[in-house]
């Protein structure tokens, strides 16, 4: 009786066993995949820095006459306009001087009525040489000296009405006042702390350095027709992540490189009725800049590195997946932007990709944008 070799049995079961792997791979279906496809956009990118907030207009309130402060026109991080009554120091005291100095007017004024009756008398008795031109001399000087006094007592008057204007601190601005120290009954003077602080609101302003090299690029990508740099929009990002909602534009570029950084301090403009930004408030500022071309697009979850470069599985017709080399711009959010390799309309694998070899065919399924647009 013939026995079979052992070697022969193995090779034999082998055998059966890739037969059967090979027809189960055959008979298994392709593997699901989702695909997008390749779309052009209109983008804006931007640069981001960081930023200051700064009021176009802020002054420290300070009192210009001594005095004790008779009332308090506002609450503390209220919203006041152009001439309100932010404090009143007690006026009596200048009320009373410019009551005297009046008084010290009119007295003056009566003697100089005399001093004409008495200049006017002389000078008929000269004319009858009854009286010496010395005499009508004196009368001329005292007249003049009056006179004189006069008028050094109107300039006292001015300067006692302006002290007494004075008792009365208004706001020079539209704006909103912060915290105060200051109480009814504090004494005051020209030599005191600030009594508040006034900032104005609206609009407002963001300064942040940028890096002269980005200056460059930016202005030469806004060049118009004329040569003038056009001023890009900008947006504002709250320190919470939270948008701004009003967009900016940039107004002042500084005219000196800051040393030991070469960045140039950039001011933009930002509307603020409502006031959610305020003096100091740090926020990252971002220069938009609107692209006049339209960019191929995918959506960034297709995008494969190796060490050769950039690559996606991208799906023929036939649903047959290819791998395809690409060259890429940049990373916009959600978005790769491609510089080259791709085509507009092209299936992009955006799901599935592990299970995916080149070549072999594949099940598609549309994204769910896809499938809504179709």
């Amino acid at each position: 009786m013939l026995r079979t070799p052992p070697f022969v049995l193995v090779f034999v079961l082998v055998l059966g066993v890739a037969v059967s792997t090979a027809r189960a791979q055959q008979d298994a279906p392709p593997p699901a995949v989702t695909t997008a496809p390749v779309t052009a956009k209109h983008l804006s990118f931007g640069d981001v820095f960081t930023g200051r907030i700064e009021a176009e207009q802020h002054v420290d309130i300070r009192a210009r006459v001594a005095g004790f402060i008779q009332s308090i026109g506002f609450t503390e991080g209220q919203n006041v306009a152009q001439g309100d009554v932010l404090f009143e120091i007690e006026p009596d005291a200048y009320q009373a001087a410019i009551q005297q100095i009046e008084g010290q007017i009119d007295s003056a004024e009566a003697e100089a009525k005399l001093a004409a009756i008495e200049l006017d008398r002389q000078r008929k008795l000269l004319s009858t040489n009854v009286a010496a031109e010395v005499t009508v001399q004196q009368a001329e000087a005292q007249a003049g000296k009056i006179a004189g006094q006069i008028l050094q007592l109107e300039g006292a008057l001015k300067d006692a009405k302006l002290d007494l204007s004075y008792t009365k601190i208004t706001a020079p601005f539209d704006g909103r006042v912060g915290l105060t120290e200051i109480d009814i009954g504090a004494f005051v003077g020209a030599s005191s702390a600030p009594l508040v602080s006034l900032s104005s609101i609206d609009p407002i302003y963001v300064t942040f350095p940028v890096p002269e090299a980005v200056l460059l690029d930016v202005r030469k990508r806004h060049l118009d027709d004329t040569g003038a740099t056009l001023p890009p929009n900008a947006t504002i990002t709250l320190a919470n992540g939270d948008p701004y909602e009003e967009p900016g534009k940039v107004e002042v570029v500084d005219t000196i490189v800051q040393p030991g950084t070469d960045t140039i301090l950039i001011r933009a403009s930002f509307p603020n009725p409502d006031g959610v930004l305020r003096d100091g408030q740090l926020v990252t500022i971002e220069i938009v800049e609107d692209n006049p071309e339209t960019s191929l697009t995918f959506p960034v979850q297709a995008l494969q590195r190796e060490q050769a470069g950039y690559f996606v599985y991208t799906v023929d017709p036939d649903d047959t997946a290819q791998k395809t080399e690409i060259k890429v711009d940049r990373v916009d959010g959600t978005d790769v932007v491609v510089a080259s390799g791709l085509k507009e309309g092209d299936q992009i694998i955006v799901d599935g990709i592990q299970k995916v070899r080149p070549g072999e065919r594949v099940q598609v399924t549309p994204s769910e944008d896809q499938a809504t647009s179709q």
